[in-house]
């Protein structure tokens, strides 16, 4: 079990594993690993559209699957086959998909595609690569990466304002890099003024001021932030796993500051650049025990079960009732 930061240099260094399983929330960079492989497999001149096969576990069969494994490469030497929303594949077929797993033909490549973070081994023992969501720290780098592909660079605070237009969705992300630089042609930094004047608000709310307000215990807001961002189709689980890592964050830092560590110690381990945001987490550090911060670990462990087991029409009740279970902790609710 890998994640994509350790699966990205060994695709440059060897051929593609004839199995994976991708997981996990963060779709852009399994599309990107997915172009390496297609460039490990594909040379020019192939036809890539004879050997290359998408289907989706929510309507395929596992024979269907295996079949397209076993087609031999018609004008090139490899195929391609990928399945996504794997998740939704059958118990049965994915249990008949089993003994092809563990002796894969040599001629095509299968990646199954999930959009659940996978904490055990693979079917069939694939090599499995977990896609998580990206630390606001990783896409201010990212972000600083795709700048830079354009011979330009980008100030720390245009970064964060992007952030905050834009979210850190990496699709979203990249289209609106994309504008920038345009917009930014003649200019070799970009800068606060940039991001306003070409980045619009693609979100009524981000999953940002879900956090912060859950941090300071704001209920209603927190409900509010919430129902947007579910109306906006935004997954659950992945609500589920910033809501985590920010209660991680505000945990560590109250732990670093029962040591004695000064400011400019902490935040270079816990990852928080930015001072505005900084500002916040000491003030919502305050709000929280030590203990209610275990309790909520505990709530966070139990809706993860529920999303996991619960019918998708429960989703909503299941979140609600954590979020409002969170902001009401030690019954120091700032409203």
């Amino acid at each position: 079990m890998i994640t994509c930061k350790q699966l990205l240099p060994e695709l440059k260094k060897s051929n593609p594993l004839l199995v994976y399983l991708f997981a996990g929330p963060e779709e852009y960079l399994k599309e990107e690993c997915i172009e390496i492989i297609k460039g490990q497999l594909f040379s020019q001149g192939d036809s890539i559209e004879l050997n290359l096969q998408i289907v989706y576990g929510d309507n395929v069969q596992a024979s269907t699957i295996i079949n397209a494994c076993r087609i031999m490469p018609f004008g090139a030497k490899k195929r391609l086959v990928i399945v996504k929303n794997f998740q939704k594949l059958s118990q049965e077929d994915k249990k008949q998909l089993t003994p092809y797993l563990k002796s894969p033909v040599s001629h095509a490549c299968l990646i199954l595609i999930t959009d659940k973070i996978e904490k055990k081994a693979g079917p069939g023992g694939c090599e499995v690569v977990n896609f998580y969501s990206l630390y606001e720290s990783e896409v201010s780098i990212w972000i600083q990466q795709q700048v830079q592909r354009y011979k330009k660079k980008i100030t720390p605070d245009a970064i964060q304002t992007l952030i905050s237009k834009t979210g850190v969705g990496l699709f979203e992300l990249k289209s609106e890099i994309e504008k920038l630089c345009l917009y930014a042609e003649k200019k070799e930094r970009i800068e606060v003024f940039d991001v306003t004047e070409v980045t619009s608000e693609s979100r009524e709310v981000t999953i940002f001021e879900l956090m912060d307000a859950i941090g300071l215990k704001k209920s209603q807001q927190a409900i509010k932030a919430l129902d947007k961002l579910l109306s906006q189709k935004e997954e659950p689980i992945k609500i589920l796993f910033m809501i985590t890592k920010h209660l991680r964050t505000i945990f560590k830092l109250k732990l670093l500051q029962e040591q004695r560590m000064s400011e400019t110690e902490i935040w270079p381990i816990i990852g928080v650049n930015y001072n505005k945001q900084q500002t916040s987490l000491l003030t919502q550090s305050k709000l929280h025990h030590e203990q209610s911060l275990k309790k909520a670990f505990e709530l966070l462990l139990e809706a993860d079960i529920s999303l996991k087991s619960q019918d998708s029409r429960l989703y909503y009740v299941v979140m609600e009732v954590l979020v409002l279970r969170l902001c009401q902790m030690d019954n120091q609710i700032v409203r």
